[in-house]
């Protein structure tokens, strides 16, 4: 009898249940036994997914790496620092300012050359002489004597200055008509010029002259030697209201030498 078969039952007891046996691994398994007299196969346990350094990487929830994040990210900081720098560089760009109303725009008549640092008007720190430092040409002077007058390159400060070299010898220099178109009886005016000479020691006067040609104010001084400059100043007071002229001369200029005047300046004081 094959010991593999189950014993009948006796009495109405049930049949013996085969034993449990071991499969192997360590836990017991139940051997059932099928209608067709087969043993039925067993059920595989699930693996245990793995741990530590042998898990695999996540992944984002869009399917792509973290580094395609990273990457977009440092993107876009550089493109906002390049876009501050370009923004920084040109606010530092300042326009212009605009011209004021009424500013006096340069002629076009200007015969030397060289830099020309200050401008030919009037109203500079109060100054009534519009062509003051000489720097486009000698527009509103008139010269006086037997000479001829001129730009020179080299002004005192700035870039020329007047020039008025005798033709023989005489009283040579430069006068301004109506420095002061109409001034008023009682008002003090001050005029100031600085001037040279091509030989030293040249006496020259500034002088500002009233309306009727009798009442005015002189001051005289001689040149110095070499290139320097020397400042002659005067003061007057309007005795009759009118017009004041304005007179820089030297006298007795012998024929080739030349005056120099630069900076002329006529204030209230």
């Amino acid at each position: 009898m094959d010991r593999a078969e189950p014993r009948p039952a006796v009495d109405g007891a049930s049949a013996p249940q085969p034993s449990a046996t071991d499969n192997g691994a360590g836990s017991p398994e139940a051997a059932a036994i099928e209608s067709d007299g087969q043993h039925a196969l067993p059920v595989p346990e699930r693996p245990e997914p793995p741990h530590g350094r042998h898990e695999a990487p996540r992944q984002r929830s869009d399917g792509r790496p973290a580094g395609a994040a990273i990457a977009v990210v440092l993107a876009s900081v550089v493109a906002a620092v390049v876009l501050a720098t370009w923004l920084i560089s040109s606010a530092k760009e300042t326009p212009a300012p605009p011209k004021p109303a009424g500013a006096a725009a340069p002629t076009t008549t200007a015969t030397a050359t060289g830099p020309t640092s200050r401008p030919a008007k009037s109203g500079s720190f109060g100054n009534l002489v519009p062509n003051w430092s000489f720097e486009e040409n000698l527009s509103g002077w008139q010269v006086l004597g037997t000479a001829d007058a001129g730009q020179e390159p080299q002004g005192r400060t700035s870039g020329s200055s007047a020039l008025v070299r005798a033709r023989g010898p005489g009283q040579i220099g430069l006068a301004l008509p109506k420095v002061v178109p109409d001034a008023k009886q009682g008002q003090r005016y001050v005029a100031s010029a600085w001037v040279r000479s091509t030989a030293p020691g040249q006496l020259v006067t500034i002088r500002l002259v009233g309306a009727d040609g009798k009442e005015s104010s002189k001051t005289s001084a001689t040149t110095l030697p070499g290139l320097q400059w020397r400042r002659i100043i005067v003061a007057h007071t309007v005795a009759t209201a009118g017009p004041l002229r304005l007179e820089i001369v030297a006298d007795a200029v012998p024929a080739g030498d030349a005056l120099l005047v630069d900076e002329v300046v006529v204030r209230t004081g």
